[in-house]
């Protein structure tokens, strides 16, 4: 398995999205955002993203060099255009403005519109931990990319709509949670695609509403559907997700059934709270981390060998590939290579796993 230095991997991926036109500081906060995704275990919002971004650039969906505004804006929210830029460099800032209201709020709103792909939303929710408040991130497709079908359908009317939360503990991570409102996210089934894999059970319907393991039954023609996680439950999440995400930010609901896979803009919903308007955040601390540790006293299921929170498999994957390498898979390495070497980037593995 091709492996990278995870700070030559970003230099490399920086180097390439600059070579289209993206700005050198743009360009290195997209290729951060992806390469801690991979770091993180999650390869779907990871490098396999950047043929994608360079497609995407090259057909003016992206505006390499735009730059986030305000149309609005109060003490305690602020309503963002990202202006087709990066959804990486967008959401990035909106989730900085919306911490800098909290400071002196206490707790602030915003939302974020006209901006492309956020990716992983696990990454801003733990810039808002880091200067100890909530970070919660709601995100749609603009009413785009309908791949799951409502509880009880056949068809796709939702996107995956996810979700992210980021609660304080001191030292140490947070509890992080970073799910898509789907049993799982389109890009976890476009990785098994690319890679020739199967789906597990319980992820994927085809066209007739019958289950499936084959990754190519959910792109067809006809096309099947995602399924929402936990039935009515994650159906009923997105649906409130599509609502604050899409109709509070302006980006759009879904409503066509003929809607593209993918939009120009995702819609997104930021909240930052300040721990410290509430409660002491030192005592908030001390009780979310006796909390983690009362949870972690559970005896282990079969098959498990520890309880693990929200967000540490995440943190264990990073500790061990900032040591070990980045671990790309062949899949994605083959994908992935075309686009560097067509816009002219060299990038040879620093070693094979």
């Amino acid at each position: 398995m091709p492996t990278f230095i995870p700070d030559k991997l970003t230099r490399v991926i920086a180097e390439a999205f600059a070579q289209t036109g993206v700005p050198a500081d743009a360009a290195t906060a997209v290729a951060e955002h992806l390469v801690d995704a991979e770091l993180c275990g999650v390869r779907s919002h990871g490098v396999i993203r950047v043929p994608q971004y360079v497609e995407a650039i090259e057909a003016g969906k992206i505006a390499p060099d735009a730059t986030l505004s305000t149309v609005s804006e109060t003490e305690s929210t602020a309503v963002l255009d990202g202006h087709h830029g990066f959804g990486q460099v967008m959401a990035r800032g909106a989730m900085d403005i919306a911490l800098d209201k909290a400071e002196g709020s206490g707790v602030a709103a915003v939302t974020l519109v006209n901006c492309s792909h956020t990716g992983r939303l696990g990454s801003y929710t733990t810039r808002a931990a880091a200067r100890n408040m909530v970070g919660i991130m709601m995100v749609n497709a603009g009413g785009h990319g309908q791949w799951v079908a409502p509880y009880g359908g056949t068809a796709g009317r939702l996107a995956t709509n996810p979700l992210s939360i980021a609660v304080p503990v001191g030292d140490g991570d947070p509890i992080m949670l970073d799910i898509a409102t789907s049993v799982a996210p389109e890009g976890k089934v476009r990785t098994a695609h690319t890679a020739g894999n199967a789906l597990p059970q319980g992820w994927l319907i085809d066209h007739r509403g019958a289950p499936s393991t084959h990754p190519a039954d959910l792109y067809g023609p006809p096309r099947g559907a995602l399924l929402p996680f936990g039935g009515h439950k994650g159906f009923g999440l997105a649906m409130i997700i599509d609502a604050l995400a899409g109709g509070l930010s302006g980006a759009g609901c879904c409503v066509d059934p003929d809607a593209p896979d993918a939009g120009d803009t995702d819609g997104v919903f930021m909240l930052a709270i300040n721990v410290a308007v509430f409660r002491a955040a030192p005592d908030f601390e001390r009780q979310v981390r006796r909390m983690i540790a009362h949870v972690k006293t559970s005896p282990p299921a079969p098959g498990f060998d520890a309880v693990l929170t929200p967000g540490e498999l995440e943190a264990r994957s990073r500790q061990s590939q900032c040591e070990q390498g980045v671990m790309i898979d062949e899949a994605t390495w083959q994908a992935i290579r075309p686009t560097l070497e067509r816009i002219g980037v060299d990038l040879e593995p620093d070693m094979n796993a």
